[in-house]
């Protein structure tokens, strides 16, 4: 199960971010349930009692773990007490700390998980790693691509420059090895927010970099563009020096 990832800001009253996580979790748990996670069950007290929200004291008591709320069941989850398997529920998180939000991302079949950050940078990391988007934008593409996959481009542009590519052919054989080993090696990225970073940062034109993301999201879609045999320019170990090249843009 592919999951949807989002966040809520922090300037907006905890009584309206809370209503607001309680409405997107009731729309999407009609049918099967939803989860509401916080990192204690003490903590239930910081929610139950803005107004609409009253009947989060329930889970003050120490063998209550389920309850309905406006026609949904809805269970509770703590850092102690967490599902091993999601069941295809969305997920609502409360104020999560950097560790416990770990732990809940590596829950199996959430179908979609909304976070209410209590200090942003907890909730950065896990962002970043999901593409999560803001809720109240939620066609805005993440903007966020990894600086091995800049650096990988960088790269790729200057072999390029210095060498162009003898046919159109062995120059989108490049572009496809050069994804091909990203993501063979983990790195992620939104198609959208490659094509925004390879012109910004890159020195790519549109074009270029509007072809380079159609072809990563063939094969994000574990699939292998049309034509592409799995060569190109780079030898083995060149995913050694975009790291050590990218762990340096990391620290200017």
């Amino acid at each position: 199960m592919v999951r949807e990832n989002y966040f809520l800001g922090l300037e907006q009253p905890d009584s309206i971010l809370f209503n607001r996580g309680l409405e997107w979790l009731v729309q999407h748990a009609k049918v099967s349930g939803g989860w509401v996670a916080v990192n204690r069950r003490e903590d239930i007290g910081n929610i139950a009692k803005h107004t609409g929200l009253g009947r989060f004291v329930v889970f003050h008591k120490p063998n209550v773990t389920r309850t309905i709320m406006q026609d949904c069941l809805v269970e509770l989850v703590t850092r102690f007490s967490v599902p091993s398997d999601g069941i295809g529920r969305p997920l609502l998180v409360f104020h999560p700390t950097v560790d416990f939000l770990a732990i809940l991302d590596s829950i199996p079949n959430i179908q979609k998980m909304l976070v209410i950050p209590w200090i942003a940078e907890e909730v950065d990391t896990w962002a970043k790693k999901n593409f999560a988007k803001d809720l109240d934008n939620p066609d805005l593409p993440s903007i966020y691509v990894d600086e091995l996959a800049v650096t990988a481009f960088k790269h790729l542009r200057f072999a390029f420059t210095e060498s162009p590519p003898s046919s159109p052919a062995q120059y989108r054989s490049a572009i496809c090895q050069t994804l091909q080993i990203l993501i063979q090696n983990g790195t992620r990225f939104e198609p959208q927010a490659l094509q925004s970073a390879l012109v910004q940062k890159c020195g790519w034109g549109p074009v270029s970099a509007k072809q380079a993301a159609e072809l990563a999201g063939i094969f994000l879609a574990n699939q292998t563009p049309a034509g592409y045999d799995g060569r190109g320019p780079w030898g083995e170990g060149i995913i050694k020096l975009w790291k050590i090249e990218a762990a340096k843009a990391e620290t200017k």
